[in-house]
C-alpha cells in the first residue's frame, strides 16, 4: 500500500468537492456522463478481478456476502436518495438542515467499497496505482461534486460543507487501509474474503444501476453509450 495511492484517493475526492464549495452548483449532465464512464470502468474491474477472486477463495459462504453487499447498497440508496448515481433531491422543508442520513449512507458506502483498493492488482502485476483504485477515484470525483452541490443547495454553511467533504474524502482511504490491514494480518486474514465479497456486491449494484439508468424517455443517449464503451475498454487496457 503506497502513500501516493492513499493521497490520490483522498485528494481526488477532496479537491473536486471543495472546488464546488466556491462555485455555484450547476447542472449534472456532464457529471452523469462521468458517472457512466466510472460505472463502466468499475463493472469491468468487477468481472476481471473482484468476482474471480471472490469465487476463488476457499472460505465458506463468501458468495453469500456478495449478495448481501448488493442488497446492502439497495438499502443505502434508500437513505442516500441515490446520490451515488448523481441524483439530487431538494426538499424545501429540509433547507438549512444537514442531511445526516444521506451523508452517513454515502460515507459507509465509500468506506466499504474501497476495502479491496490496495489489494487487487492486474493479473499478478503489482501496480503503484491499481486499476480498481483508478475506478474508485473516477467514481469519487463526481460523487464529491454532487454531495457538495446538494449541501449547498440545501443552504448549508460553506464551512460545514467543506468539513463534510473532507470527512467524506477520508472514508475511502480508511476503508482501503482496513482491507490492506486485514489481508496482511495473519490472525485476521481469513476475514478479508468476506469484506472483499461485500465490497464487490456494493460495486456491482452501483455499476449496474448507473449503466442501466436511462433518460426520461427510456433511451440511452449517444454520449452515454460512448462513455460506457470507453470506460470498459480503458479498464481492459489498464489490466492487461
Amino acid at each position: 500500500m503506497s502513500t501516493s495511492a492513499i493521497i490520490l484517493l483522498f485528494l481526488s475526492s477532496a479537491i473536486s468537492g471543495l472546488v464546488m464549495v466556491w462555485l455555484k452548483p450547476g447542472g449534472t449532465k456532464n457529471i452523469k456522463l462521468l458517472l457512466s464512464f466510472s460505472g463502466s470502468f468499475l463493472m469491468a474491474i468487477c468481472f476481471l478481478h473482484l468476482l474471480p477472486e471472490v469465487f476463488a477463495t476457499s472460505a465458506t459462504h463468501v458468495p453469500l456476502f456478495l449478495l448481501v453487499g448488493f442488497f446492502l447498497q439497495l438499502i443505502l440508496d434508500y437513505f442516500s436518495g441515490g446520490i451515488e448515481h448523481g441524483h439530487i433531491h431538494l426538499h424545501k422543508d429540509q433547507l438549512k438542515k444537514f442531511p445526516y442520513l444521506v451523508f452517513l449512507s454515502l460515507c459507509f458506502h465509500a468506506f466499504v467499497e474501497a476495502a479491496p483498493a490496495f489489494h487487487i492488482h492486474g493479473h499478478g502485476h503489482e501496480h503503484e496505482v491499481s486499476p480498481l483504485l483508478i475506478g474508485i477515484v473516477l467514481h469519487k470525483i463526481p460523487i464529491s461534486i454532487v454531495l457538495a452541490s446538494l449541501l449547498l443547495i440545501n443552504q448549508i454553511k460553506k464551512a460545514t460543507v467543506a468539513f463534510a467533504i473532507i470527512l467524506f474524502s477520508l472514508m475511502a482511504p480508511l476503508g482501503g487501509y482496513l482491507g490492506h490491514w486485514l489481508s496482511h494480518t495473519e490472525e485476521l486474514a481469513n476475514l478479508f474474503p468476506y469484506l472483499l465479497a461485500l465490497a464487490a456486491g456494493i460495486l456491482l449494484h452501483i455499476a449496474t444501476t448507473i449503466l442501466l439508468e436511462t433518460s426520461e424517455n427510456h433511451k440511452f443517449s449517444n454520449m452515454k453509450i460512448i462513455s460506457i464503451l470507453v470506460g470498459a475498454i480503458l479498464a481492459i487496457i489498464t489490466t492487461y
